[in-house]
């Protein structure tokens, strides 16, 4: 073969395993170059990452507030001025929330007390004639169970505010949606880098799952479809929707109504003919991977005597929760058919509020910022107790990541995109009822070198806690705990002062 027939057979296979879609066989093709490579850890047990990514940039400054008093100069002040004050009827262009709306907490390991978005509460679900009780975010906190890390963000390496203004290295396109969404799911903020082709939920599989089961199932999973978050060295994930697999129609080998297994048949015909050229071959063994993944799955997933489903109480009319509701059935059937390490990718949309924080007349929580917050809380407690019906909640680490954070100060009706923000983790195995990091004191145009806090001219806070120091104390709780392959996977990962938040137990 010639180099540029080879080169353009490369190419081909390349472009076919980018495609990351699920559904018709074609679109099927990219979860199937998946080979058994090497463990460059060890794994024992069984662990699972599951990435909640809130696409759009979460004003976390209102998911996670102080709360110690109203009094003039206290924490909760300070927040409450740099927001333009509570907002209200007569106060439309405030931002803040109210101190008797802010669900307590008191983080074990700070000197004043902290308030959660009133949407973070305890609820019931209901789908149908089912209800069950979950617990909230809340909940979670007081129960030592989830943790908040504050301040992280897209970053080189450290940087002050004079460093900035000297022009010291900092994240490309920066305010950039797009751009900073890539940087926090390949973790690393040097796109040039020749490991910016994966994400760094694909490379810590990689180093810790190795490849795909014998099934062919990848260890990397998106129900929320492509996601560079989840590619790695010989890594490609697989997509299935909150539905389950989408198979072909009337493709089934055992069945013969409207003559499917007479299609099955020719269609297994074309696939196992020696093709003469190299695309055709190509394309009948992924196509043939295809099939044979998506109806094992299936098999699995829908199986007559319910062992794919969890009885857990996910509420109705709430897509997050339907992702993860398919989660929690992939973990259950893939620790059956034996994988031991796993990442999971899910979505939500619309939080880029440059308008409608709030709602007049509106409840807080139910309402603009505080919908989208009580989406998410309903999804995380139904997820929460379907990992306790199938005894995993010490064996999945559920987070969120999000573009970026958003300015303090309002544009009259929402924020605008800004820099560091909070994030949170869930999981027995967090060490939780602490904020991790270095939580901002939420002043405009803030300086202080001592305390290493620093925000531009509407707050936009420079953060303090890179996202590779975050990603990497998830990859070692994966098994990756090897300094030299943690600076393999996160290159700058030596810029900072630590590679372990201590969030993980």
């Amino acid at each position: 073969m010639g180099y540029d027939n080879s080169k353009s057979r490369r190419e081909f296979l390349k472009k076919l395993g980018g495609s990351f879609a699920a559904g018709s066989l074609a679109s099927l093709i990219p979860q199937l170059a998946l080979m058994p490579r090497a463990y460059a850890q060890s794994a024992g047990g069984y662990k699972a990452l599951v990435c909640i990514y809130l696409a759009g940039a979460n004003d976390s400054y209102n998911w996670l507030v102080p709360r110690d008093s109203e009094a003039a100069g206290s924490r909760y002040d300070t927040y409450r001025t740099a927001r333009g004050g509570v907002y209200s009827a007569s106060n439309s262009n405030g931002l803040a929330l109210g101190f008797n709306d802010l669900l307590p907490i008191a983080p074990s390991n700070q000197t004043v007390g902290f308030g959660l978005h009133p949407s973070s509460a305890d609820y019931t679900a209901t789908n149908g004639g089912a209800t069950q009780a979950h617990s909230g975010i809340q909940t979670l906190f007081n129960q030592g169970k989830a943790a908040f890390v504050a301040n992280a963000g897209t970053l080189v390496q450290p940087i002050t505010k004079a460093e900035y203004d000297a022009g010291a290295p900092r994240p490309a396109q920066l305010f950039s949606h797009n751009d900073q969404e890539l940087q926090w799911q390949i973790g690393m903020s040097a796109a040039n880098n020749p490991m910016a082709r994966y994400g760094w939920g694909g490379r810590v599989a990689k180093s810790t799952a190795g490849g795909a089961l014998a099934n062919g199932l990848s260890p990397t999973i998106s129900v929320a479809g492509a996601a560079r978050f989840l590619i790695g060295d010989g890594i490609l994930p697989y997509q299935l929707s909150s539905g389950g697999v989408d198979l072909i129609d009337n493709y089934s080998a055992s069945s013969t109504s409207n003559y499917a297994n007479a299609r099955r048949a020719v269609l297994n015909d074309l696939l196992d003919d020696t093709a003469a050229h190299p695309f055709a071959r190509g394309y009948s063994a992924i196509a043939r991977r295809s099939l044979d993944i998506g109806e094992s799955l299936a098999a699995s997933l829908d199986a007559p005597d319910g062992s794919g489903n969890v009885s857990a109480v996910f509420p109705a009319g709430n897509t997050l929760a339907d992702q993860l509701k398919m989660v929690a059935r992939m973990i259950k059937v893939s620790r059956t058919l034996g994988a031991t390490r796993q990442v999971y990718y899910v979505r939500m949309g619309s939080f880029d509020l440059h308008s409608g924080m709030f709602e007049a007349g509106g409840a807080v929580a139910s309402t603009g910022h505080g919908a989208l917050l009580t989406t998410l809380n309903q999804a995380l407690g139904a997820f929460w107790s379907a990992l306790g019906e199938i005894n995993a909640r010490d064996l999945v680490t559920t987070f969120t990541m999000s573009d970026f954070g958003r300015t303090l100060t309002g544009n009259g009706s929402g924020s605008d995109h800004a820099w560091g923000g909070n994030l949170l983790v869930v999981g027995d195995a967090v060490r939780g009822n602490q904020i991790y990091g270095s939580y901002p004191k939420l002043v405009v145009n803030a300086n202080d070198n001592a305390a290493r806090d620093f925000s531009f001219s509407r707050g936009q806070y420079i953060p303090t806690t890179a996202v590779d120091q975050v990603a990497a104390t998830l990859a070692r709780w994966m098994g990756v705990t090897d300094s030299a392959a943690l600076g393999s996977i996160f290159p700058l990962l030596g810029n900072f002062a630590s590679n372990d938040l201590g969030f993980m137990s």
